[in-house]
């Protein structure tokens, strides 16, 4: 009887602890499936994990508003990268933007806070806008480094754009001439991603870009200065519930201790890893992290 009852008492308490197992609260990541947002996702999920938090990656989310209804309905809680502009234009519907880029980060904490009951962190130290690139020879040639030296050669310059760019009223062609007063001799219309070729391929002389894809590298582009910060701050940071935060303190710490760790031209060769080189976005994020020391174990 005795053996029968210990045999009963070990039982339960087996159980007991696989039910308290199997009860932690799995975290959720939201990301789009750009490496750009696979890579800073497995960034946050290996530092959740090394923290002994579980951890779980939701891929393919397709756009900003899928994301901000994931959130909003609790299926994901962290939000793995979002960008300042598009937030304050999609998500807050404002519709002229400040061109400080601390105002505007201020502005959307604020905004998204205040409507969603959620924290907006600081940015990872990047941001992924528009910007105008050359090929680096005509940039050594013309002494190209920013928007404004192309003025005195934009007549004779044929321009590679989406063709939503060109018709856009608030940042995009009609408004862009007037700030910075020139045009562009010829305009081609093209699909994003034939950009970057279009350029190297000498079919057009310059275009317009994405300020973080591994393309910019793969071809050996410069991007110029928008001195003129006629385009709105695209700064990059996670986005998390409050009510997570609040049970979860040390995420705070994890986004915390992410801030500004990464620059553009880093995120660039992350993406370049990625895209070009192939190697899987989880062992990007786990090399970059181990290098910054940013894992305990």
């Amino acid at each position: 009887m005795k053996k029968t009852m210990g045999l009963l008492l070990a039982l339960t308490l087996t159980a007991g602890l696989f039910a308290g197992c199997s009860s932690k609260e799995t975290i959720k990541i939201g990301s789009q499936s750009t490496s750009e947002q696979m890579i800073i996702a497995n960034m946050i999920k290996l530092m959740m994990e090394d923290r002994k938090l579980q951890a779980e990656i939701v891929t393919g989310l397709g756009s900003t508003p899928v994301i901000v209804n994931a959130m909003k309905s609790n299926e994901i809680q962290i939000s793995a990268v979002r960008y300042v502009g598009t937030d304050l234009t999609g998500t807050l519907g404002l519709k002229e933007l400040p061109a400080d880029s601390a105002a505007a980060l201020a502005m959307v904490q604020k905004g998204i806070q205040e409507k969603f009951d959620q924290t907006w962190f600081p940015s990872y130290g990047f941001e992924n806008t528009y910007v105008f690139t050359v090929r680096q020879d005509l940039a050594d040639q013309w002494k190209l480094n920013k928007v404004s030296d192309v003025a005195s050669h934009a007549k004779e310059m044929r321009l590679g754009t989406d063709n939503a760019w060109l018709e856009r009223t608030l940042d995009g062609y009609p408004a862009f001439k007037k700030a910075y007063g020139l045009e562009f001799g010829k305009t081609s219309p093209m699909e994003i991603g034939l950009v970057y070729k279009a350029v190297s391929n000498k079919d057009v002389d310059i275009v317009l870009a994405y300020s973080t894809d591994a393309r910019l590298k793969e071809y050996n582009l410069k991007t110029l200065e928008d001195d003129k910060k006629f385009f709105p701050p695209y700064q990059a940071s996670p986005v998390v519930r409050n009510d997570t935060l609040k049970k979860h303190p040390e995420i705070k710490e994890i986004m915390d201790k992410l801030a500004g760790q990464i620059e553009t031209k880093t995120m660039t060769e992350l993406n370049y890893q990625a895209d070009v080189k192939k190697a899987e976005p989880e062992q990007i994020a786990k090399d970059f992290l181990k290098q910054k020391g940013l894992l305990k174990s």
